[in-house]
């Protein structure tokens, strides 16, 4: 039985999601735990320019009886993907990019423009041991009523930092949505010891959107004790593939592991620099090819999993200023 309802935890996190039933997949998995996760991407430290925060609220729950989730499962399936188990989850979050230098008041054309974007989104996801299909649908709103603006000036007014000035330059309001998709595989692993293990997982994927349209390939190496069934790095991304995994009632209740990843992003579009798609607005010239790397730590005791990664991002666009970008992910997550 489930310890709370689709219903009343959706309205807390603001996505119109409920629960219409009791899942079918894995009579092992029904006492699976849902959790609660916080994301927090920022730059603080290293620059304070271009996609400088991203913070993003998810709740997952096993089953696959959410409306909002059940065209994605419908889809999924019936291009014959199947699974040992079915995860939902329910997002919402906020990103914010701003140009190269916040004090200035009027950027220069060739700077990244400042946007932002707000979101609610839900997810279905497709689970065995060894491999994960994630399709999320995220609808949101990208310019003032993103609200980034006042955002960021709030926090930077509580601990004293400059007030950024040229949010007055942002892109215009646009509703956005984003379609993503991702398939996530445990291609090797190895064990040093019972506890002691390490593996390799392979992810290709892709986001459809006004928001986003771009390609991805990933890769990730982990390392460390009781390392959990799941599939992705601790990163804010469209799929939500990071707050799921495989349940196993006789996993450790403690995990704690290092690990480091590579993506490639194939990118067509993206109205943070292209501008707007139905009105004027600044822009830039995006590349079409972005890399990434990190490194990050994860740690799990009971009911409490903590983790910090780090990231490495190449240059998104031809005029950027100041070589790669650099930024750190925050990710806290309760199960219950």
């Amino acid at each position: 039985m489930k310890k709370f309802s689709a219903l009343s935890i959706l309205l807390i996190a603001g996505s119109p999601v409920f629960a219409q039933g009791a899942p079918a997949e894995s009579a092992a998995a029904e006492n699976a735990p849902s959790s609660v996760s916080l994301f927090v991407e920022n730059d603080f430290k290293f620059s304070d320019r271009y996609y400088t925060n991203g913070i993003k609220l998810t709740y997952a729950d096993y089953g696959d009886d959410w409306w909002a989730s059940a065209a994605q499962f419908a889809v999924l399936r019936a291009v014959g993907l199947d699974s040992d188990q079915a995860w939902q989850t329910a997002s919402i979050g906020q990103n914010m990019c701003v140009g190269y230098d916040i004090t200035d008041p009027n950027p220069p054309l060739d700077d990244r423009p400042y946007a932002g974007w707000l979101y609610l989104s839900s997810g279905a996801h497709l689970v065995k041991k060894d491999s994960l299909d994630s399709l999320t649908v995220t609808l949101g709103i990208v310019g003032p009523q993103s609200y980034a603006g006042d955002v960021q000036r709030a926090f930077h007014d509580i601990i004293d930092d400059p007030d950024p000035q040229g949010w007055r330059n942002q892109i215009k309001n646009e509703p956005g949505i984003v379609i993503a998709y991702c398939h996530a595989e445990r291609l090797f692993e190895y064990a040093f010891s019972e506890n002691f293990k390490s593996d390799f997982i392979g992810a290709a994927g892709a986001n459809l959107g006004n928001v986003i349209t771009e390609g991805r390939i990933k890769a990730l190496f982990r390392i460390g004790f009781n390392l959990p069934n799941s599939f992705s790095e601790k990163r804010i991304d469209y799929s939500s593939s990071a707050d799921v995994y495989y349940f196993d009632p006789a996993a450790a209740d403690w995990h704690l592991y290092l690990y480091a990843g590579a993506t490639a992003r194939f990118v067509g579009y993206d109205i943070t620099l292209n501008g707007n798609t139905f009105a004027d607005s600044r822009s830039v010239d995006p590349k079409w090819l972005v890399g990434e790397g990190n490194l990050g730590v994860s740690a799990k005791y009971k009911n409490l999993e903590l983790s910090l990664n780090w990231t490495i991002r190449s240059e998104e666009f031809n005029t950027q200023r100041g070589g790669p970008h650099f930024f750190w992910c925050a990710n806290a997550r309760v199960l219950f």
